[in-house]
């Protein structure tokens, strides 16, 4: 029936030839619409919810203080949080199934920080132990740790010297054979003359991880005409064996901001550690 009402019923001789039929395409079959990712859903304001999973972590908040978002994290991740004089914000924020440090990374982009990791009392795998926010007195590196009465007297010895005090009495525990006197040391020292030296040498042969993660902090604040020096302690430390540390390094030299080190950074793109590949990406995106 359709064919014989598509074709000219009456055709007269003297018409010319009708042109060609015109092929009718086929109706188009309707796909299903693919549906997009919906955001998680936002909470009532004032409201945070955090969830970990096998060494991940999903993160919502909506216009929640930062600190209290911080501190409530530090409880369910089981970590110490120290915080300098901190200017925090109200922040809204969702953060999807991300590793730890790649998390607080995200939530602390906008302040100086660093991540401490130490042995597990059990397995004595490093495990993310301490997160330090702006730059703190020694007095207060001491609040909440437990440390025992020698060094909380030694740290209180120095807070109580002048600066110039604290800085030689920093100076002289870079050997200290208390790891933890080490890295606090190794952490406020400031990197000048054989000072800078030792450090860098710190960064690579310490046997803490901590303390070569503590290293990485002074080192951020070295002069300029020390700068091509420091990056070259930062290169080598990215062949550290222990991924924390590597991941600090990058940090630092993504700090620097010498973009001629990115060919350092891309054969971290591929490393096995996630964290390190992900500090890799985000420095290479911020000093291309």
């Amino acid at each position: 029936m359709t064919l014989l009402l598509a074709c000219d019923s009456n055709p007269g001789t003297d018409q010319q030839a009708a042109a060609p039929a015109v092929p009718v395409e086929p109706a188009a079959v309707a796909t299903p619409a693919v549906a997009e990712p919906v955001a998680s859903p936002l909470l009532p304001a004032g409201k945070s919810a955090i969830e970990l999973s096998s060494g991940k972590v999903s993160i919502r908040a909506n216009q929640v203080y930062e600190l209290d978002l911080l501190n409530k994290l530090a409880t369910e991740a089981n970590f110490q949080l120290l915080s300098g004089d901190i200017d925090w914000k109200i922040v809204t924020i969702d953060i999807q199934d991300q590793p730890l440090h790649a998390a607080l990374g995200e939530l602390l982009k906008d302040y100086p920080y660093e991540i401490v990791y130490a042995p597990d009392a059990d397995t004595q795998q490093e495990v993310l132990s301490e997160v330090v926010i702006g730059k703190l007195s020694a007095a207060e590196i001491t609040t909440g740790k437990d440390t025992n009465t020698a060094n909380k007297a030694l740290l209180k010895e120095i807070e109580a010297l002048s600066k110039d005090g604290q800085q030689l009495a920093y100076m002289q525990n870079l050997n200290n054979p208390d790891t933890e006197i080490r890295a606090m040391a190794a952490k406020k020292v400031r990197p000048i003359g054989d000072t800078f030296y030792q450090l860098t040498d710190m960064l690579v042969t310490d046997p803490s991880p901590e303390v070569r993660i503590a290293t990485t902090w002074s080192l951020e604040m070295s002069d300029d005409s020390q700068v091509p020096a420091a990056i070259d302690a930062l290169v080598k430390c990215l062949q550290d064996k222990d991924a924390a540390v590597v991941v600090e390094c990058i940090r630092s030299l993504d700090f620097l901001g010498d973009e001629t080190t990115v060919q350092y950074l891309a054969p971290m793109l591929t490393h096995a550690d996630e964290d390190v590949r992900i500090a890799a990406a985000d420095a290479i995106k911020s000093l291309q």
